[in-house]
């Protein structure tokens, strides 16, 4: 561990006279502060640091913020990471997406880490279990435990069996016989869903219909007044599904709007106007460009780096490598290799496109799964230290990797279902086979490793989640900000796509001010963080700490996927990628990627990923 005030500074590659800006320049609204939460020591501890930095509290809010009179309340489990410099300029309140992404554990993370050093250390950063999610209550849990099984094993196994269920296709998209076969389970799917809500509403009743976004951002509202004081200006960092709750709240409450950051834009509209499902293509209408830049990378490293690439690969080579890998798994290597299946092979790639600081431990599993399925070592694997242990050796290893967190795998699942068709558009006339055949036309013409992954996410049956939150919100007239803020979209994100961001900014400059700036991160993978950037960093510490409102800004990234000689640098022209030379700053930059996926925010996505791990730990998929 890096000592903090070195580590702070590094971590954006400035020199120190510029990260300590004088305390008197920065105090912005710190004479309005008077927390009234009552701090104590949290369920669990810090996973880095001093232990006495990390303080909870719970937080009581109306149940229902329509009828506030009526006696029914949520208790919030609020988490606050005390700023490192020991003279807070305040809090930023943090969401690190989901919907259902856990705050408290956020927080505990090496993740709140990484935001504390791109502040500067000099915010208290505070975020929450939302509502339905882990520590608060009332929960919303749709799994019970059963035999020997935890409810998160038994959500594991609900999320095992859609994938088991999912479209089958070759690398190119399915065929006539992959859509009958797909569209004849459509009845025994939406039998097995509708026995699962039907389960959930009866044992979660009303509640389900007070989880919703508008709730949350009211939530917030309320935290920032209890801690900041009535009427301050909020400060906001918000990620992925985090952005939504970071528009609804400009929208909802325009001028109470401080200094707020978005990363990741999921387009608020697809959420609340237009049935779930429809939402696929557009979400993953650049999935496979940031695949190719996990190709791209890979090629550049070579074979001394990535695990699969020979001296002569291309990044198109390395993409017909792959496509290989899911035709040969499809065609089924009999029963030793029976688990090595094109929906492993497409959710590993799908993780490499998410989640850069990855990817040279997924070229070595795809090494291992081509050694698997061929009988042969890939061509290189010789010269990279490929292990010889079986897949599921590394899927236990992957496991065992992801927490030292205590993730409520359960709750997440529940309130990620909860949430999501709680604030979708009523779909009455949309039907399970109307949902499939999109599925298949994304696979088709959008996205040939996501499209099947679409199965697992709750898009493919609001329609059939009747419960709606009590409150919904419908973007659509652009809102007059009390402050401008920063909106952040990487070149290519799978489920975030520029686009989105480049619409949010629209939409906020529309009022004929300029009260949005777009920082475009030149990188791929699901948030910006995922590729650290010394020139996005700084934006961002200068913007909450200064007030600095920037132009729209392009960043190059300070990222290499595939470490190799330290000395060298090298500059990937496909991805927009730039790799220094390793000094004192970068070191720091790189030591902090290849932390993986320990460093990143818990979205939608790695929620996802840990179902997919359940594959391989022989849960039941019994509801």
């Amino acid at each position: 561990m890096f000592h903090f005030l070195h580590s702070r500074a590094w971590i954006l590659g400035l020199p120190l006279s510029i990260s300590y800006i004088p305390l008197s320049h920065q105090r912005i609204i710190e004479a309005r502060q008077s927390d009234s939460l009552q701090w104590g020591p949290c369920a669990r501890p810090l996973i880095w640091g001093e232990e006495s930095s990390l303080v909870c509290a719970n937080f009581t809010v109306p149940l229902d913020w329509t009828n506030t009179s009526n006696g029914q309340n949520a208790v919030l489990y609020v988490a606050k990471l005390k700023a490192r410099s020991g003279n807070s300029l305040g809090t930023i309140f943090v969401n690190p997406g989901g919907p259902g992404g856990p705050g408290f554990e956020f927080l505990r993370d090496l993740s709140s880490q990484q935001l504390s050093d791109i502040t500067g250390g000099n915010f208290d950063l505070v975020s929450w279990d939302p509502r339905g999610v882990g520590l608060t209550t009332p929960a919303i849990d749709c799994f019970d435990a059963r035999g020997n099984q935890t409810a998160d094993e038994v959500a594991m196994g609900f999320q095992q069996y859609l994938l088991e269920n999912t479209l089958k296709a070759r690398s190119n998209g399915p065929d006539q016989a992959d859509i009958n076969n797909f569209l004849g389970n459509a009845t025994s799917l939406e039998n097995y869903m509708q026995t699962f809500i039907q389960r959930c509403v009866e044992k979660n009743q009303d509640n389900l219909k007070f989880v919703g976004t508008v709730a949350t951002v009211k939530d917030l509202v309320a935290l920032v007044d209890a801690i900041e004081g009535p009427g301050s200006p909020i400060r906001y960092w918000g990620l992925s599904y985090g952005t939504v709750i970071g528009s609804t709240l400009m929208d909802l409450y325009p001028t109470r709007v401080g200094r707020v950051v978005l990363d990741g834009i999921l387009d608020a509209t697809l959420f609340s106007r237009t049935p779930s499902y429809q939402s696929f293509a557009e979400s993953s209408k650049d999935a496979e460009k940031a695949l190719q830049a996990f190709y791209d990378a890979c090629a550049a490293a070579g074979p001394s780096s990535c695990p699969i690439a020979t001296t002569n690969s291309s990044g198109a080579s390395i993409r017909q490598w792959a496509n290989n890998l899911i035709d040969t798994a499809y065609v089924g290597g009999g029963p030793a290799v029976a688990s090595i299946t094109p929906t492993l092979i497409r959710t590993q790639l799908s993780t490499a496109a998410r989640t850069p600081p990855r990817w040279q431990q997924i070229a070595s599993t795809l090494s291992v799964f081509y050694r698997d399925l061929h009988g042969t070592p890939a061509s290189n694997s010789s010269t990279t230290g490929a292990q010889p242990a079986g897949h599921r050796k590394l899927f236990a290893l992957t496991k065992r990797q992801g927490p030292s967190l205590t993730l409520p795998f359960a709750s997440m699942i529940s309130s990620l279902y909860a949430i999501w068709c709680g604030d979708a558009a009523d779909d009455n006339n949309v039907n399970t086979t109307t949902v499939f055949n999109e599925l298949i036309r994304v696979t088709k013409d959008v996205a040939h490793v996501d499209g099947p992954l679409g199965l697992g996410l709750p898009n493919s049956f609001c329609h059939i989640w009747k419960a709606r939150s009590v409150e919904r919100h419908y973007s659509q007239e652009s809102p007059r900000l009390a402050n401008p803020v920063l909106i952040i979209g990487n070149t290519y994100d799978v489920i975030a796509p520029l686009d989105s961001a480049r619409k949010l900014v629209k939409r906020l400059n529309d009022v004929g001010t300029r009260q949005a700036a777009l920082i475009q991160n030149d990188g791929s993978g699901h948030l910006s963080l995922q590729m650290n950037s010394v020139c996005t960093y700084t934006i961002i510490q200068r913007y909450f700490t200064d007030g600095v409102f920037p132009e729209d800004t392009l960043c190059g990234t300070n990222f290499d996927g595939f470490p190799g000689d330290p000395t060298t640098g090298n500059h990937n022209t496909a991805t927009g990628i730039i790799s220094a030379p390793l000094s004192s700053a970068s070191s720091v930059l790189q030591a902090s990627n290849n932390q993986a996926l320990a460093r990143a925010p818990l979205t939608i996505f790695h929620i996802f990923l840990l179902s997919v791990i359940g594959i391989f730990s022989g849960l039941s998929i019994t509801l």
